[in-house]
Parts: structure tokens; sequence; C-alpha cells
């Protein structure tokens, strides 16, 4: 806080802060990060005051205005904030550059109902990144468990062989953990998302405003009930880190069997190159070092907390300053698991595998449970059965063989059963097969689950897709040669940040019948092209076949997953192009507001490309545009002159604030994002009438109701 700004509480005390107590009491330095949730609060909470009638209808633009240009230049860089804390920092800005509205704009709330709206607001974001994260973790797991096929090894129990299971099981045992985690981080999303602003400092505020109209303004869809609790609840933070905490403890036993993997005792794979490390001192070493770190990591997160529960649990009722402590431990979390995350998906789909090292793994003492089983079957007690195998391995180790090596006489001697034909029926196979059920560790058990995982995370694919997306040299989708580089057109073609993800839904049961045809197709749908290829209007039917074009784009980081439930959700915004009865093409337009539709996703097998599938279904999402009345449409891409064909122009992303604000805030690749927008007005002037139109930052709400009369109504006893 610089000399010349005086403290915002300094009314009363005159003197300013000794610089030794400033030292403890500022935290600019760790709540500076918020500033872009404070600039949306400032925005929002202006409509109110002009609701009230605090700010008027000029004041209120010019205090937006303010908030334009600061949030402009500190996304440059160009301007240092200064202050005891992030609030009084952004007013002080706000205040320099449009003078009486930024004094205005604290009328009505208090630092306390403040901080804990941006807290929320920041919280409720970090909930989406994690689980988003998750998701990308989740798919790197799931590739690795398809790509080892019916490889089995040995499953230990206290680092002992125990039994055999597909090494598929193994991989998916951690997605499970994490899909736990993806519930806790929604969880703690939904705690978050309570609006506190109106609790003033610790009884409300005089100020009658529709708070409900604020909340969603700002994203929230719940208020806060109680002022004292609203201003001192912090447990949707506490939330979150236990949340990150748990997530931490996974991924720890998840880099733990890594790190035994990757050791030359188990050797079941090599550590990769670009995320290993060497030995200053000894030249073999291939350390496997993000695994490790990844282990190490988890401390940082359960100690985080950890501190906010201790910090938390002596506090008296309504706000505290000890409170100011919650902040470093939510965004310290949210930083190491933005590390992990980008780490640790490439460095798992760079593991390579070691089969034979696998193989070695299958000792015949991985069956003596089968051979127990067995013995029951023929009547025997378990517990005898039991007993008699373990002396037969106990004779087999006293005479340094296998047990199938002793002398039959000896075995006979043990028990009448242990026959050499017996023995001889023991096999991994066998043994696995006995599993298929679930949660069996057997083929079918195992494959029951991949298929519920790649439903659930947009990977499910096609043996037709595979073959395509690995074909030889064939047309491009934009006149290149080359099945990758047409791969790698069509989906640039496409909407590369499909942000319509969402929550997963539980995937359909692959137990559940195959739904019937809900309509006759319509004669005048269908478009017959003398390729042998049809275009039509997507069904129920079409919906796996999507899944499967679409899910080789998921798993190369290219299209975000949408679960198959979305899907079945949002099957009638898809058209489709058909070749002997499969799906070979998709688009879809999703409509965003009134004015708005988006092209998304398109995408099409590498064997069908350059036959301007992509033109002509692009061509008949514009004919649903128009039969809606539907004022423009607009693409994000990388292919720019594939969408200028069709009649779009490249327009800024700034300009299409509902696409903004509702799809790519939620996007983990917002950051470093390289797409071009694109629009085609449908009605003559539809892009320069909304640019005309006053900026809108959030999602547009109905007109407020005036509770009370202008100006300023305050709450008489």
């Amino acid at each position: 806080m610089s000399a010349e700004t005086p403290a915002v509480w300094q009314g009363r005390l005159k003197a300013g802060l000794d610089p030794r107590a400033r030292a403890l009491n500022d935290s600019l330095a760790v709540d500076q990060r918020l500033w872009p949730e404070e600039l949306l609060l400032s925005r929002a909470y202006a409509g109110s005051l002009a609701e009230c009638g605090v700010l008027a209808a000029e004041e209120c633009r010019a205090l937006i205005e303010a908030c334009d240009a600061l949030e402009a230049e500190l996304v440059l860089g160009r301007v240092k904030l200064e202050g005891e804390d992030i609030h009084s920092a952004v007013e002080a800005e706000l205040t320099r550059r449009c003078g009486d509205p930024a004094r205005r704009l604290h009328t009505g709330r208090s630092r306390n109902d403040q901080v804990s709206t941006l807290l929320r607001l920041r919280a409720m974001r970090q909930c989406e990144e994690a689980v988003e994260g998750l998701r990308a973790l989740e798919r790197a797991l799931v590739l690795q468990a398809r790509a080892t096929g019916t490889t089995a090894v040995a499953a230990y129990t206290h680092l002992q062989p125990a039994q055999p299971v597909l090494l598929a099981h193994w991989w998916l045992a951690h997605l499970a953990a994490f899909e736990r985690d993806e519930a806790r981080f929604e969880a703690a999303r939904e705690a978050a998302d309570q609006m506190p602003l109106g609790a003033g400092a610790v009884a409300g505020t005089p100020l009658v405003y529709d708070r409900l109209a604020l909340a969603s303004r700002l994203g929230f869809s719940r208020v806060a009930d109680n002022s004292l609790d609203a201003v001192g609840d912090r447990d949707f933070a506490l939330e979150y880190l236990n949340a990150a905490a748990v997530l931490a403890v996974h991924l720890s036993r998840l880099a733990e069997d890594l790190v035994l993997w990757c050791s030359p005792g188990f050797g079941w794979y090599r550590p990769p190159d670009g995320f290993s490390t060497g030995s200053s001192l000894l030249p073999q070493k291939r350390n496997p070092d993000l695994f490790e770190l990844a282990r190490g990591k988890s401390a940082r997160l359960i100690a985080n907390a950890q501190q906010l529960a201790i910090v938390m649990k002596g506090l008296p009722s309504a706000y505290q300053k000890d409170l100011q402590e919650d902040k470093e431990a939510v965004f310290d979390s949210a930083d190491t698991l933005a590390l992990l995350f980008e780490a640790l998906p490439p460095a798992i789909a760079a593991l390579t595998p070691e089969p034979a090292r696998m193989s070695a793994t299958l000792t015949p003492d991985l069956l003596a449970v089968e051979l127990a089983d067995a013995l029951v079957e023929s009547g025997v007690p378990f517990r005898d059965a039991h007993a008699a195998v373990g002396r037969l391995w106990a004779a087999a180790e006293a005479a340094g063989v296998q047990p199938a090596a002793l002398s039959e006489p000896d075995r006979l001697a043990i028990s009448p059963h242990f026959t050499a034909e017996r023995l001889a029926a023991l096999s991994v196979e066998s043994a696995l097969a006995r599993r298929e059920h679930s949660p069996g560790a057997g083929p079918a058990s195992v494959a029951g689950q991949l298929k519920r995982a790649e439903e659930r995370l947009g990977l499910i694919a096609s043996a037709s897709v595979s073959a395509g997306a690995a074909g030889s040299e064939r047309p491009g989708a934009m006149g290149e040669t080359g099945g990758t580089r047409a791969a790698r057109d069509w989906r640039s073609a496409s909407r590369l940040s499909d942000g319509g993800a969402g929550t997963a839904e539980p995937s359909v049961s692959p137990l559940w019948p195959p739904a019937a045809p809900t309509r006759a197709m319509d004669p005048a749908d269908l478009e017959q092209l003398e390729n042998g290829v049809a275009l039509r209007r997507a069904t129920l039917e079409d919906v796996q076949g999507i899944a499967g074009i679409m899910a080789e784009f998921v798993a190369q980081g290219v299209l975000l997953p949408r679960p198959v439930s979305e899907l079945y959700q949002c099957i009638r915004e898809f058209h489709v192009a058909v070749h002997d009865g499969e799906v070979v093409a998709c688009a879809a337009l999703r409509l965003l507001w009134d004015d708005l539709g988006e092209v998304r996703p398109l995408a099409g097998r590498p064997d069908h490309h350059g036959m301007g599938l992509g033109g002509l279904l692009v061509a008949r999402l514009l004919g649903d545009a128009r039969d809606m009345g539907l004022p423009r449409v607009i693409a994000l891409t990388r292919e720019v002159a594939f969408f200028e064909k069709s009649g779009f122009s490249v327009v800024s992303r700034d300009t299409l604030p509902r696409k903004v604000w509702t799809d790519c805030v939620r996007c983990p690749r917002r950051h470093a994002c390289d797409e071009v927008a694109v629009v085609l007005d449908l009605k003559p002037g539809a892009t320069e009438a909304a640019n005309a139109a006053q900026p809108s930052w959030v999602l547009p709400i109905p007109p407020p109701v005036q509770l009370e009369p202008a100006g300023l109504p305050i709450i008489h006893s």
C-alpha cells in the first residue's frame, strides 16, 4: 500500500499501520490472483447498485468501462496493483479511472462478504479444472488398459505374489478411484455454489436489490440465508482441499505402482524418455523421478487440507482475521494439481511395456487357490482343502521343486486329490475364466469395465475407425494427402476444444437392450450421394458410431470428451454421413442463445476424407439454423479456409461473450487456445448489431423487479 493511499478502514484510526504490523497484515501478495473475480464482482454489483439508485445509469456504465480498461491492462501486465488486499487495490485503481462511481462501489457490502464471494467463485472454477484434469488422467489410464489387451500378470497382496489378473484390471482399479475423486470435486463445487454477498460485515445490508439476479450474473445458483454464517463459512474450501487430499492419496498409490513397475525388480515398463532423469554420479541410471515427485506432492496436498481445518476449528462464529489464511492453501493445491495433471497423462502414455517381464510373474504359486477350489468342487470343505494345499506347497518348498514336480506318491500322501491330471489342469487362463463375472479380473469382466470407462470418457472406438486412422495415403479433408495428415486436417476443421463435455452421467448399461427406432426416417431428410454415402439426421442408433468417430480425436487430446450419455441427450443436434450402414462423419449445431449457434463437433473417419462431406454437413446445419430463424452461426477452428468456403468470416472471440463465458471459461485449454473464431450471418447485419449492443460479460437475465422506490432504500426499525 503506497503512502498516498490510506487504508479503507483508516477513518477510525488516524495513524496507519506500523510497517512491521503491515508486513503481517497485508494479503495482496497472496490474494492478488483473485483480480479476475474481483472485477467480475465489481461489474455485477454495479448493476445492483444501479437497481437501488446508488449509481446512475451513466455512472454504472463508467464503472464497467473502468473495469474493462483495468482488466485489459492487467492481462497485458501494464499495471501493478497496490494496496492492503485485492479489494482495496482494485477499488483504488477504479477510483483513479472513474472517480465517484468507484467510491460508491463498496456501498452495502463488506470485505467480509466480498472475499467469501471471490473465493467461492475461484473454488468453483478450481473444482471444474480438477475434474477436467482427472478426466485427462483417466483417459491415459484407459488407453494403457486398452493397449494391454489380454496380458496377464501377478497381482500382489503384502507385495507377495497372490493371483493372476489381467493387467488392464490393474489400470482400471486406479481409474475407479479417480472416478470417485471426480464426484468429490463435483460435490465441492456444489458446496461453493452459494452467493454470500449481501451479508455485509456480519448482519446483512440495508440495501434491497434482487440477490438472485446478482447471483445469476456471477454464476451462482443459490444465495446464503444467514449473514453471520455466510461471512464465516469456509466449508466449501475445506471440501475442495479434502477432495484434493483424497485425490493425493490416489495419485500417490498410482505413482507407487508405477515406480515399482519401472524398477528392475518388476521391469514391466521402462521409464519413458522425456519423463525420466539420470544420475549425477551413476551414468547407467534411468530414474522415474516424475512418478516419485507425484508421490511426494501428495504430502503437500494432504497438509493443505489439515492446515485450513486447524485454522477453522478454534474460531468463533462470523468472520475473523484468521480466515485470511484460507486462500494460500486453496491456491497452492490448485497449482500443485495443475502441475500433476499436466505431466502425468503424457508420462503414462509414454511408458514402454516389457511383455516378457510381465509374463515372468505368472508362476505356479499364483494357482494355489485354484487347486483348493478344485478340491472344493470334489466335495472337500474349503478349510480342509486350504490346509492340504498349504502342506503340498510346504513339501515342494522343502524339496526345492515346484508342487507339480513332487513325486506322485508324495503328493497323494498329502491328499488323494493331488493327481497329476488335476495339477496339469491348472492354468492362468482357466483361473481368469472362472472370474469372468463382475467384479472379477477375467476377460469378460474387464471388457465390461473398459467399455463403461470408454463410454464415460468419450473414448469408445470401433474397429473401422481405428483402421481408418491408420490407413494408407488417401485424399485429405482439405485437399492434403496421407492418412495421418487427413485426420489432422479434419479434426482441425472441427471444433478442437469441444467445451460441452460437462459432467459425466452414468453410462448406459451394456445389459440394456438396444433402443428400438423411435420414428420412421423422413424420406425428404435423406440425401443420397453418388459415392454411396447418404446424409441424414442422426437417430439413437447412430450414437455409438458418432462416439467411435470422436474417440480417436479425444484420445489424441484434440477433442474434449463427450460421454455417450450426453450424446444421447443431444442426438437431435447431429447430422451424419452413412456408408454401408456405418456412420463415417458427423456434425452438430449447438444453440448458445437466441441469436447464436455453433458448429460442434465436425469429425469424420480418415478413410472418407476428401469427399466434401464436411462442407455438405455444415450446409445441412446451416439449413437447420435458418429454419429456426437463428441470426448467426459460429465455429472455433484452426482451418479458417474451410469455413470461409462456406461463407464464414473471422471475428474476435471477445465479441462472442456468451460462448466465452459459458463454454470457454470451463475449457482446460483456454489459456493456450490457438483456435480462430469464425461467424456467418444468416440475417444481414446480425454480427454488427450484436457488437453494437452493450458488452455482456455474463448470461443475460430478466429485468429485475423494482422492490423499492428510486434512491437508497434503507430499512428503518
